[in-house]
């Protein structure tokens, strides 16, 4: 049976706990955030635990060799030592590290493509009695991450590429309303004929 879904603001059970991410996720994520800003450790794995509200806090057993890691190969470098205003080490995105961000941003722009072309592996493991979860939950976090990605960057983007994601992605909406639409017509049990109605007396 489909999952029951939880109730609006019900945090309680809303995601299982992750013991781990895609490889290569976590090594590029810091990538990021520090190109944003000199940042220190504790605060990547703070903002990691915010954004997956909890389903994922990588521990200082994961994040700092990684660090470390980074900084051999010269992505990014940090103070030698805390400042007096902080207590932790900050680290700062270098040349090679844009660079290489940069690479690694295209890589994960090209996953849903690349994604796309094992789908049917993945549609083979699925079993029809988990059918309804995949399919509604899937779709539901579709949307979700849609919607959260041209929120959080519709200011970056211009007007004219807004209007056309926007345009497009509603074009899609309706090629999936007229395909429910005609898979539900098909599904229809049909009904058998009843007996013919006699025509109502005239007065």
């Amino acid at each position: 049976m489909p999952r029951t879904k939880p109730a609006e603001g019900d945090s309680s059970n809303v995601h299982d706990r992750l013991h781990s991410a895609p490889k290569g996720l976590l090594r590029y994520y810091i990538l990021h955030k520090i190109a944003q800003k000199p940042i220190h450790g504790y605060e990547i794995i703070q903002d990691i635990d915010s954004k997956t509200e909890g389903a994922w806090r990588p521990g200082a057993g994961s994040l700092y060799p990684i660090l470390k890691k980074l900084v051999s190969e010269g992505l990014i470098k940090a103070e030698p030592e805390p400042s007096a205003e902080a207590t932790r080490r900050v680290y700062q995105i270098t040349t090679k590290g844009v660079e290489s961000l940069a690479h690694a941003k295209e890589m994960f722009a090209n996953f849903q493509q690349r994604f796309g072309s094992l789908r049917r592996l993945f549609i083979d493991l699925i079993d029809p009695e988990n059918l309804a979860t995949f399919f509604v939950d899937g779709s539901n976090r579709q949307f979700q991450m849609a919607q959260e990605m041209l929120e959080s960057k519709q200011d970056k983007i211009p007007p004219s590429d807004l209007e056309y994601i926007l345009k497009e992605y509603k074009l899609n909406l309706e090629r999936q309303m007229n395909w429910a639409d005609r898979m539900l017509n098909r599904s229809k049990p049909r009904l058998a004929p009843t007996a013919r109605q006699k025509p109502a007396k005239s007065q």
